[in-house]
């Protein structure tokens, strides 16, 4: 007769069999799985950087100043919570926009970034806005 502890070992066991077998996760849960996030600067005007200041509820990664097709670059795991959420503020000139650049629990961008085996986002910005390139 088996034990508790063998019955136990082997639900564990099943349980990520289960999971492994899955083609692809419904959520970005796994903790070790590193982001990429690559911000470049694709405005016409080159006479002044786009000042780009990247937070976190934990990380305050200041303010860094990205001239044309400049590209800044970050990475991140999931927190044990998952709810990570990066945002950040743009400057240029005279106008200033704040833009969630990666949100944990977003399943269309999840679900896109998750299959990369890379996991790296890239954000453009340009005249008329921003453009993801998952």
């Amino acid at each position: 007769m088996a034990s508790k502890v063998e019955k136990r070992g082997l639900m564990a066991l099943i349980l990520v069999l289960v999971i492994s077998s899955l083609p692809e996760p419904a959520l970005c849960i796994y903790w070790n799985w590193k982001f990429h996030v690559h911000l470049v600067n694709a405005m016409s005007d080159n006479s002044k950087p786009l000042m780009v200041h990247l937070k976190s509820k934990d990380n305050d990664l200041q303010e860094h100043p990205l001239w044309k097709n400049g590209d800044f670059q970050f990475h991140f795991k999931i927190n044990f919570w998952e709810t990570t959420l990066f945002y950040c503020t743009f400057k240029h000139g005279t106008e200033t926009k704040v833009f969630n650049i990666f949100v944990h629990g977003d399943r269309y961008s999840e679900s896109k970034v998750c299959k990369k085996p890379n996991k790296t986002v890239y954000w453009k910005v340009q005249d008329d806005g921003f453009l993801s390139q998952l």
